[in-house]
């Protein structure tokens, strides 16, 4: 098992094109920004230990019956505006919560394994081929992950695409304003009719990919939001962080709902989280 895990992490780093130079994609890089209507089809990590991914999709076959609390790892730093109201509610509603990669640490598939949902908060380094090789995996393996951006409008804003880019998108061109009124038939999208989107950016495709790409959520400039099906796993790509902030969750219950729906989705073996009251 170790050795198979070894030869998925070296592929996964070779798929994804990524080098020392290349892992960091261009703002302004063409990946098919205009919306679309349909889905696209298309240094060594620490390995003393076998990782063992979660399946957040999959129960044992004597709990299937049974929902499972979704364990949740928060990679990077909070955004520049409060948002204790958004930690709390996941935890709250019965979700473990821990936030990692605050610092210039390089990620290790370890630090993966006690999760179902990782989600990409404001990202304090720039990753690796070895480290984008270890989030691949994860989500293959049947993780979920979700993604943010826009958080400061300048380079660290990119820090995802490496990413993101193993899944078939990435984040594109200059900072764009919502809100969110154009949802595209999904079950993330489900009663949803404007979520706030404030200097945030489009998300392109990067050509063909093995996953399932949905747009589900635009702006009149392009698509702001993806799900992605990859392998065992599924992830959420949004192209803004407010998203998480107290000021929204205080007044705009869509974005609760939002989040509900993400979860659901994301996890689908997890125990159902129920919207926070408004």
């Amino acid at each position: 098992m170790m050795r198979k895990f070894m030869v998925a992490i070296t592929t996964a780093a070779a798929l994804c094109g990524c080098s020392d130079e290349s892992n960091k994609l261009s703002p302004l890089a063409d990946a098919s920004v205009p919306f679309a209507t349909a889905p696209v089809d298309a240094s060594e990590p620490d390995t003393s230990t076998e990782p063992g991914f979660r399946d957040a999709g999959a129960l044992d076959a004597a709990d299937a019956n049974a929902c499972r609390v979704i364990n949740i790892g928060i990679l990077g730093n909070p955004g520049s505006l409060p948002s204790s109201n958004f930690q709390a509610w996941l935890t709250k509603a019965g979700t473990t919560v821990a936030r990692i990669q605050t610092g210039t640490t390089p990620l290790v598939a370890n630090d993966l394994t006690p999760f179902d949902v990782i989600i990409l908060d404001w990202l304090q380094h720039d990753y690796s081929p070895a480290e984008v090789a270890i989030v691949q995996a994860f989500v293959e393996a049947g993780g979920g992950l979700i993604a943010m951006t826009g958080y400061s409008g300048g380079t660290s804003d990119w820090r995802a695409n490496p990413l993101l880019a193993s899944l078939g998108v990435s984040y594109v061109g200059g900072l764009v304003g919502g809100p969110v009124k154009i949802f595209m038939p999904h079950p993330i999208t489900q009663g949803l009719s404007s979520v706030t989107f404030n200097g945030g950016y489009l998300v392109g495709t990067l050509g063909a990919s093995p996953n399932k790409l949905t747009p589900i959520a635009a702006i009149p400039k392009g698509n702001v939001a993806y799900a992605i099906e990859a392998s065992k796993g599924r992830a959420f790509v949004w192209g803004d962080e407010w998203i998480e902030f107290d000021s929204e969750w205080s007044h705009l219950p869509e974005i609760k709902q939002l989040w509900v729906n993400v979860f659901a989705w994301i996890a689908p073996s997890g125990c159902p989280l129920t919207p926070p009251p408004n």
